[in-house]
């Protein structure tokens, strides 16, 4: 097709990931009168989609993954003007507005969203960094829970008393050392309880919500078996140990037979090739409208990036959005509208490129931390404990997200 300035693209709307910023975007387009009328192409390297905020249940099997994982590109394909296409993004020239994938194959869109999300991998320094079972994509998932069950699952050949290694503290951390945990009461038949460490290098657990909440969540944990080491960080890991430092103090070689890293998300590796602004940790920089190109008088105005892959510049610096599930989906909607109010406009904007709606930072919002089989509630400086309710609520937000897709 080609716009009224005589380029030719291949749809309007070409969406770059399809996990919980992508899809959304589909859908709120979708709702439009404007947005029904662009076409739209989305592409993402995996046909279907685990629902990430659950991922630990997954891995250890209390949540089916039957039960758990949106068919994405048969959501997408649903929708009159929509394509979605299974590959991997290689680079992006931001003037022709063309994505290459890895097949070789170009696409042109008139706007550009990239929502390439981020990566959970451990830092390069770290000595044996290679070791660290990654456990967040499909292909990633499916070895993390063979590697779990060969362990867990063989007593003839694995060690007596399984031992697993999680790094990291915040939600994602405890979560997945609590759900590890766990496995003492209920796990899979035939399956044996591991011994759990949980190391953080700071001096209390969920560093990104309140103190009280951080207290509870080593007391749960301790509660049920976990060897916190606070303070202390891993600096190798070998062939069945992993060395811990403590802060100031000496080396301690633990007995390691997984290890998972949850101590933080890196950029996805394709976005250092999009020929797009960053940040200096590698983070696509947009202004408060999610465009590429922020600038007072943009000269691409229809390049986008929202969320995880995402840091939105303002006046007072990068903006500390929360880079969790909700935010992807605050932003897809505000972009959606952003885009709707383009697309009524002549591809060269003769006029002008008209005024967009800023996204709105929310500082704070509730939160649900499964802590094995405790769990906590946390808005603001209220901490609850709430095991039997946060599980029900947080399938229930499960079952409501797929039924935003699936109707």
């Amino acid at each position: 097709m080609a716009g009224e300035t005589g380029e030719r693209h291949d749809c309007d709307v070409l969406i770059l990931g399809a996990s919980f910023a992508g899809v959304e975007l589909v859908h709120r387009l979708r709702r439009d009168p404007v947005g029904r009328g662009l076409t739209v192409t989305v592409v993402d390297r995996q046909p279907a989609h685990g629902y990430i905020p659950l991922v630990q249940e997954r891995m250890v099997g209390r949540l089916p993954l039957d039960r758990s994982e949106l068919a994405t590109a048969k959501f997408v394909e649903a929708r009159p003007g929509a394509r979605y296409v299974v590959g991997e993004v290689r680079g992006l020239d931001p003037a022709r507005k063309e994505v290459t994938l890895a097949s070789g194959e170009r696409l042109r869109g008139r706007f550009i969203v990239v929502a390439l999300g981020s990566i959970l991998a451990p830092p390069p320094a770290i000595d044996g960094a290679e070791r660290f079972v990654g456990y967040k994509f499909a292909g990633e998932l499916d070895d993390a829970r063979a590697r779990l069950a060969a362990l867990l699952g063989a007593p003839g050949t694995s060690p007596p008393s399984p031992a697993i290694v999680v790094v990291g503290g915040g939600i994602s951390g405890v979560e997945l050392a609590g759900e590890l945990a766990h496995l003492a009461r209920q796990r899979p038949p035939g399956w044996r309880a591991p011994k759990v460490v949980l190391v953080h290098g700071g001096d209390r657990l969920l560093p990104g919500l309140t103190e009280r909440a951080g207290r509870k969540a080593q007391r749960h944990l301790a509660a049920q078996g976990v060897d916190l080491r606070l303070g202390a960080r891993v600096v190798r890991l070998s062939a069945g140990t992993a060395a811990i430092q403590p802060r100031g103090g000496a080396v301690d070689e633990l007995p390691c037979d997984l290890a998972f890293w949850a101590g933080g998300v890196r950029p996805a590796p394709a976005l250092a090739d999009l020929g797009l602004p960053r940040t200096p940790a590698g983070w696509l920089a947009v202004g408060p409208t999610l465009q590429c190109f922020a600038t007072p008088r943009p000269t691409l105005p229809d390049i986008f990036a929202i969320g995880d892959a995402a840091r939105i510049q303002g006046g007072a610096g990068e903006w500390p959005t929360m880079q969790r599930a909700i935010e992807c989906l605050w932003q897809a909607g505000l972009t959606a509208k952003n885009l709707c109010r383009l697309a009524v406009e002549p591809p060269d904007y003769p006029r002008g490129v008209p005024p967009l709606a800023p996204h709105v930072l929310r500082e704070d919002f509730p939160h649900g931390v499964s802590v094995g089989g405790e769990s906590l509630i946390v808005y603001g400086p209220i901490v609850l404990d709430f095991a039997a309710i946060n599980t029900w609520f947080r399938r229930f937000l499960m079952r409501q997200y797929f039924a935003r897709y699936r109707g």
